[in-house]
Parts: C-alpha cells; structure tokens; sequence
C-alpha cells in the first residue's frame, strides 16, 4: 500500500523471557541489538506472524503471554523509497524451557551475522539499539512483575 509516498508495512515479534533473561538477536554486520520480528503474510494475525518469525529466527518454540503494543517508525531503505512500519509486540514464554535449539537462518540473515543473545534485564536495556525495544522491555518487565 502506497499513501503520499510512502509504504507501508507491517512486522510482528517481540520479547521471550526465560529464567530471568530476555533474548535478544545480535545484528554484527549493522551493530544493532534487537528483539527478533519479521514480516506478517497475507493470510496471517499479528499473532500467528510473531510466533511463526520468532519460531524461524531462533528456532524456540514460544507461546504468547501477553500483547505489549505496536509501534511505528519511518524509514529510508537502499532503494530510494520511504517506508512506514508498524510492529506488533508480544511478550512471549518458551513451550519447554529445556529446550537448545540451533537457529536455521535465511541466507541474508547469515549474511547479516545474527546471533542469539540471552541478557538480563539491565544488560539488554543497556545494549537494545533502538529507543521503542527498551520501552518494551520496559514494558514486559513490568507484566513480568505483576504475576
């Protein structure tokens, strides 16, 4: 969808907390930590999208807890145009915690270098590269408490 010039698109993921640590993914070609999202299909919830790029980026088997919001930024890519996305986040629970999966990465995300981060709190806030993450981490710490 074009509107005045720029794309729209809409991206779901968001936040696994496990034993007291939230992962995160390491981008090392672009310096950037962040929480794993991706693109939601055609024929997809936000919810189903979450836990489908989550499954394929970490390969955890995860189970959402509760909704933490959306958030939307502007963005210019290499090929000139101007894109508007809205993420879709959730706090999420792995099905088994025992579980060690080893991701199955798409080639351009071996191309970019990602790795599996699991961080406290205080670690990630301190390392998450982008303002909105930290307000969600935020956010999920806070529903964390709650229980």
């Amino acid at each position: 969808m074009v509107a005045d010039n720029v794309i729209h698109k809409k991206s779901a993921g968001g936040i696994i907390h496990s034993s007291g640590k939230f992962l995160t993914l390491h981008v090392t070609r672009y310096g950037e930590v962040v929480f794993p999202k991706g693109t939601i299909e055609l024929d997809e919830t936000p919810e189903q999208a979450a836990v489908r790029e989550i499954s394929e980026e970490t390969e955890y088997r995860v189970r959402i807890k509760a909704p933490l919001g959306e958030v939307s930024y502007e963005f210019d890519e290499d090929d000139g145009k101007r894109y508007k996305k809205t993420v879709h986040y959730y706090l999420f629970e792995l099905v088994d915690e025992n579980e060690q999966p080893k991701p199955k990465r798409e080639d351009h995300e071996n191309d970019e270098g990602i790795e599996s981060l699991w961080l406290s709190f205080d670690d990630a806030l301190g390392r998450l590269t982008h303002n909105e993450s930290k307000e969600k981490l935020q956010k999920a710490a806070g529903l964390l408490n709650d229980d």
